[in-house]
């Protein structure tokens, strides 16, 4: 599906106008088994595909001030396959999470741990995480500098997708 066609269609089913109004409409979906079937149903049911990826790099990302440039699937599988075999793995800059997709198509039961930084793509990480039904905990912080976390999503495995357990704001 092209760019367009996806922003078009991702809006509409969200109920947005814009593709900056889209990161609360995606938190919100993710306690809407519904909605998350319908985004399934969008992208014909192929999930070993970052969609939100694409919206993001494309209309949110912000590559002057933050230099944010997202993995392309074809690195993201590579770096999934050196990651060899592990219980959990961390992804210390997740951005929407395309690594973390790309490893779990390698292996569903790898619990994952995804620090991301910028507060404005968490919620495309989180609803790919609760899409996928992938057990992770998403922590909002500076991997570089270690400061942090200030926020913590714990999402968990569910019967059709995972769902967050809990979210604590770090004093």
């Amino acid at each position: 599906m092209e760019l367009k066609e996806l922003t078009e269609k991702t809006l509409e089913l969200f109920c947005v106008q814009d593709p900056e109004q889209l990161g609360p409409a995606l938190l919100e979906a993710c306690g809407k088994p519904e909605k998350l079937r319908a985004f399934r149903d969008l992208v014909g049911g192929d999930l070993s595909i970052d969609w939100l990826q694409k919206i993001w790099q494309y209309y949110l990302a912000d590559r002057k001030d933050k230099k944010q440039d997202y993995t392309p699937a074809s690195i993201a599988e590579f770096m999934g396959m050196l990651a060899g075999s592990a219980d959990r793995i961390v992804d210390m800059c997740a951005g929407s999470g395309a690594l973390i997709i790309q490893k779990w198509k390698q292996d569903p039961n790898i619990r994952f741990t995804a620090i991301e930084l910028d507060e404005n793509v968490i919620p495309f990480l989180i609803f790919n995480m609760v899409l996928r039904n992938i057990s992770c905990q998403v922590l909002r912080m500076d991997a570089l500098s270690g400061e942090g976390p200030d926020k913590t999503w714990n999402i968990l495995k569910g019967e059709e997708f995972a769902y967050i357990s809990d979210i604590k704001p770090t004093l």
